[in-house]
This record gives structure tokens, C-alpha cells and sequence, in this order.
């Protein structure tokens, strides 16, 4: 189990409080999105996805986010709709964070939907789900999800190292979901994010682990627990440029070009200084 950093003093007492905010607001979110999905039940399921993902989800996250302790400073601007959202990957927060910064539908691991509630809140709110490890599974995914992604004009998320990094160092881009883009002929919209302070201090590099989360680390509940019960935290966030669908036709550009363009971006910014 990973443990605290000396100054990463963490309250179980705020933790709680906390959880019971989001819990409370968790349920508002759910209440509203199904009265929405009754009220649009005879519609295309995407014009539920539509207005769900902008009138609910996103300011609902970005709400979230601030009962986490979460202050967001972000440079730059995302289009509202028809992007893939990709990113660097560091934990539990990040499709959180995907949806508090635009409207968007994010592309998450079979592994959290098998979590018997969230696995189902999440799939209620839009959430898309794929076992990475089976390449077939991707594949089916990928239809369904160009044409939902073209006809209720929100964003898509993804991130496409796969898994979590520690915090510092990136994986290298896996490159099927950026088909996504190509096929339904929407931007790429690449960012990069990260930690800088907690609890009023600003975070060293060995601390960036606090924030990250592996299989090995044992309870995610403990983990969640362990963040919620640090007083203010600030997580910066820079909007990079975009990659325009007339770019990728115009060099022609497969999958894979498209991932290399965004990872390059990515870790362009990340090994930038003024965070």
C-alpha cells in the first residue's frame, strides 16, 4: 500500500464529509438523467446523449470536482463538441476531470464496470466500456461509437496510454481508438494535465505518486479516501492544439500518425516548466 507523504496530511473526518456530498450529488445527477431518459424515450437514444452529456453530466462534474477540493486551472479552450478528448493518464479523477473541462463521453476499462454501483452509474451517465485486452472487443466498440459520437455532437474521451502512468512518466499512445476520429471526420483535442499543490504546498515529484493508481496499491476505496481527505488541491490543465479533421486529411494521416501527432504534444507540454 502506498503511503503518505509527511506533509500529505489527509482528514478521514473531511474525507467522509466529503464522500457523502458526492454521494448526495451522485444521486441528484441520476435522479435528473433518468427523468431525462423517460422524458426522451421514444427519441434516438443519441438526443438523450446529447443534452444528458450538456444540461446534466458536465455541469454536474464540474460541481463534483470542487466537492473534491479541486481547483482547476486551465489554459486554453475546448470545443464542445465533435473532439476526441485525449490525455496523459494518472488516476481515479481523470474521466472526471474529461468531463468537469467539456462536455464529453468517456471511453473507460471493462474493469470499472464490473464495480456493481459505480460500474452502472457510469453506464447510465454515458460511459463507454472495453476490455483493452481483447482486440475484438475493440473493434466492436469502434462503429457504435463513431456513429454515436457524429450524430449527438458532444465530445469523446479517451486515454490512450491504456492504463495509469506514475504520475511523471507517460506510456506510449495506443493507437485503435484514434480511428475514432478519422472515421467520423472530428478534431483530435490533445491535453496535458497534472497535479501542483496540496493541502496549500506545492508537490514535489516523489509526491505526484500520491495521486496515481495501480491494481497493486490494494483498496480504490481507500485510495479515493486518501485524496478526499487532503484540504485544497490544484490540478493544472493545458489545452494544446488542436488536430483539425481537415489536417488529418489533408497529410493523410492513418491512426497511427494521429496518435504519434498527440503524443508528441503531450509530452511537449509535460516536460514544460510553467506549471
Amino acid at each position: 500500500m502506498k503511503q503518505l507523504q509527511p506533509n500529505l496530511k489527509s482528514s478521514k473526518l473531511l474525507a467522509y464529509i466529503r464522500l457523502v456530498l458526492i454521494m448526495l450529488t451522485v444521486s441528484l445527477l441520476v435522479s435528473l438523467s433518468i427523468v431525462l431518459r423517460i422524458v426522451f424515450f421514444f427519441l434516438p437514444r443519441h438526443f438523450f446523449l446529447r443534452y444528458n452529456v450538456r444540461l446534466i453530466i458536465y455541469p454536474f462534474s464540474r460541481l463534483i470536482m470542487r466537492i473534491v477540493g479541486v481547483r482547476l486551472t486551465v489554459k486554453g479552450k475546448i470545443s464542445k463538441s465533435n473532439l476526441l478528448i485525449v490525455s496523459n493518464h494518472q488516476g481515479i479523477i481523470d474521466s472526471l476531470l474529461h468531463m468537469a473541462l467539456s462536455p464529453c463521453m468517456v471511453i473507460s476499462n471493462t474493469d470499472i464496470k464490473s464495480m456493481k454501483i459505480i460500474g452502472k452509474v457510469m453506464g447510465l451517465l454515458g460511459f463507454v466500456f472495453v476490455d483493452r485486452s481483447r482486440r475484438k472487443s475493440i473493434q466492436e466498440l469502434l462503429d457504435p461509437t463513431i456513429l454515436m459520437i457524429t450524430k449527438s455532437q458532444v465530445n469523446m474521451s479517451f486515454f490512450p496510454e491504456g492504463k495509469s502512468n506514475d504520475g511523471v512518466e507517460i506510456h506510449p499512445f495506443k493507437t485503435p481508438f484514434f480511428k475514432i476520429a478519422i472515421d467520423s471526420h472530428s478534431g483530435v483535442q490533445p491535453l496535458a494535465f497534472r497535479w501542483t499543490h496540496a493541502n496549500g504546498s506545492a508537490l514535489t515529484q516523489e509526491q505526484l505518486r500520491f495521486f496515481t493508481y495501480f491494481v497493486t496499491d490494494g483498496s480504490i476505496v481507500l485510495h479515493l479516501i486518501n485524496i478526499l481527505g487532503l484540504r485544497k488541491k490544484r490540478l493544472s490543465v493545458k489545452v494544446l492544439d488542436t488536430i483539425s479533421p481537415e489536417e488529418i486529411s489533408k497529410n493523410s494521416w492513418d491512426r497511427k500518425d494521429v496518435s504519434q501527432q498527440s503524443e508528441a504534444s503531450v509530452r511537449a507540454a509535460m516536460a514544460e516548466e510553467d506549471w
